[in-house]
């Protein structure tokens, strides 16, 4: 996960003053709320001391976000950003099989380094009733958070249920599954799997992206696919 202030400003100088503003105040904000969500909890965290950190007032928060949970939205929307790129730089990227082992991969090699921030995410859309709408990136955030990956512009940043309708899209268009699949069900049991596995993984003190990637090798077998051995 990048981290905050460790992305290239300097790389926005194609998009307007107004587009790179947007795209700075929205991350910077953000990036504060994963710093905070590393030692509080989704409710402990003040969106004043958020402010002091990225140096905008109140008023000007709720300008970007309405409420305190669209960070989580839009931290979603960065983190598929990121797996789409993990996806790419992997050559991961032109199988369904190969894209759901991305999101596995890269979700727990980061939640290595403070796996609460991923139960903190889970908690967070567990308790909440109403549809979620994750906020779009712009052109100017994806750039400024990957300025060297080119066609960053165009890879998916849908959250998780953009990645895995993705990943059974294109393994329908391959044949990886057979035609006669459920493809709603399927669908129910892989994000099923993205957020029940990493309860278990920590209450069991057990790797973490082993268990994603048995679980996720097992549906598929289960539901008539193939895995490369």
């Amino acid at each position: 996960m990048l981290r905050y202030s460790e992305y290239d400003s300097n790389s926005l100088q194609q998009f307007s003053l107004k587009e790179r503003k947007f795209a700075k105040t929205r991350t910077n904000l953000t990036f504060a709320f994963l710093s905070e969500l590393e030692i509080k909890s989704f409710d402990e965290i003040k969106i004043k001391d958020l402010c002091q950190m990225a140096e905008v007032s109140e008023p000007t928060f709720y300008n970007y976000f309405p409420e305190k949970g669209d960070l989580i939205l839009h931290y979603i929307q960065i983190w598929s950003l990121q797996v789409s790129v993990f996806a790419k730089e992997k050559k991961l990227s032109e199988s369904g099989y190969g894209i759901l082992c991305a999101l596995f991969r890269y979700t727990a090699k980061e939640s290595k380094k403070n796996p609460r921030i991923l139960l903190e995410i889970i908690s967070f859309q567990a308790k909440t009733k109403k549809k979620l709408q994750e906020p779009k990136l712009t052109k100017a955030e994806r750039v400024l958070l990957f300025p060297k990956i080119v066609g960053i512009e165009d890879l998916d940043a849908n959250g998780v249920e953009g990645i895995i309708r993705n990943a059974l899209t294109l393994a329908a268009q391959n044949g990886e599954l057979p035609a006669t699949t459920d493809w709603k069900s399927f669908s129910m049991a892989i994000a099923s799997c993205f957020f029940g596995v990493p309860i278990l993984a920590f209450q069991m003190n057990q790797n973490l992206e082993k268990l994603w990637i048995e679980s996720l090798e097992y549906l598929w077998r289960g539901a008539g696919g193939k895995v490369k051995a």
